[in-house]
């Protein structure tokens, strides 16, 4: 007998996302803008992924918190001019999403953007600090340090707090229940090694070391987006690096399950949760060179349904890239409807 799969899931494991076709000109896509003044052509206003967050005042007012990278210096160019901007749609959760706020300065990369429920305030996990950046565009190797912000309503963040010294890839994660109101977070960090603090701000104390890379080559991976099913097992989302160095792709995203936080981790390296192909709603569709940063949005009625995936994507021969969003399942479309959109 085979699996029945939670909403949002298919396959023979239940580990491939259940991905519907995108609609053009959707999500958040700014490369053909940029600045009065740029270093180069071709980047425009690249973006690379980041989360979507329903307002929790206006519920027709969707913000996506992505790492931007201003002059047209495009992806290649990350470190250092990387900063985390807010953007918004009235148009429903897959946009188009248009720019509101940049909220940190360069250099600062790769946002988690999550609720805790304890604190009753946005929490933001990220690498990077204060970096005046160079009148060209060019990459500088720097170690990396994650920190943390709180926010009342994502629009005005305060002080960072350094958290983990030369680890990237951070994505955090409430243990607050109603049976259980805890104020202790979790982060999972690259190689998925996962890291827990009684508290939103530290200090954070490595846990969980899966070591997925030392049991075989196929389980190296990045940027795990880490969360909490209704029946309270563990779960990761990641960029499978099978390809690598061949390759970005096409074997690009993986998931990892435990029925504990502290493990033991089961990674699914032999079903895909997504590749680097994407369908449209003109029936058309894009082999993409590069497909990463994965994060879901889901449902609130308590069911935890993947309702949108959202990835920072970029095209073979490009410089640019952007955020797409690709809706899941026939919950996606419920879920807009419900909202009048």
């Amino acid at each position: 007998m085979g699996c029945v799969c939670d909403s949002g899931w298919r396959g023979v494991d239940c580990s491939e996302l259940d991905l519907q076709p995108v609609e053009r000109y959707t999500g958040y896509n700014y490369t053909n803008i940029t600045m009065d003044y740029y270093y180069r052509d071709g980047g425009g206003n690249s973006s690379w992924g980041g989360h979507i967050i329903q307002d929790r005042e206006d519920k027709k007012l969707f913000h996506l918190v992505i790492a931007q990278f201003p002059y047209g210096c495009g992806l290649s160019a990350w470190r250092p001019f990387s900063t985390v901007i807010r953007a918004e749609s009235r148009t429903g959760p897959r946009g188009p999403y248009h720019f509101a706020q940049e909220l940190f300065s360069t250099f600062h990369h790769n946002p988690t953007t999550i609720w805790s429920p304890a604190d009753e305030m946005y929490l933001m996990f990220f690498i990077g600090f204060p970096w005046e950046v160079p009148d060209t565009c060019k990459s500088t190797k720097r170690n990396n340090t994650i920190s943390v912000s709180s926010s009342p309503d994502l629009r005005t963040w305060g002080e960072s707090y350094p958290l983990v010294v030369n680890v990237t890839n951070p994505a955090g994660w409430p243990l607050w229940t109603p049976e259980n109101p805890t104020s202790e977070i979790l982060l999972a960090a690259e190689k998925n090694n996962i890291y827990h603090s009684d508290r939103w701000n530290g200090p954070y104390e490595l846990e969980v070391e899966p070591g997925n890379i030392e049991v075989h080559p196929s389980l190296r991976s990045e940027d795990p987006f880490l969360w909490r099913d209704k029946r309270g097992h563990w779960h990761i989302l990641q960029h499978h690096m099978i390809d690598i160095p061949e390759a970005k792709g096409p074997h690009v995203g993986a998931h990892a399950y435990a029925r504990k936080w502290e493990g033991p981790w089961t990674y699914n390296n032999i079903t895909l949760a997504y590749n680097t192909t994407v369908e449209f709603t003109d029936g058309t569709k894009t082999d993409y060179y590069r497909r990463e940063r994965p994060k879901l949005f889901f449902s609130d009625d308590g069911e935890m349904t993947p309702l949108y995936l959202v990835n920072g994507v970029q095209e073979f021969d490009s410089r640019a890239s952007y955020t797409l969003i690709q809706p899941i399942g026939a919950a996606s479309k419920e879920f807009e409807k419900s909202l009048g959109f």
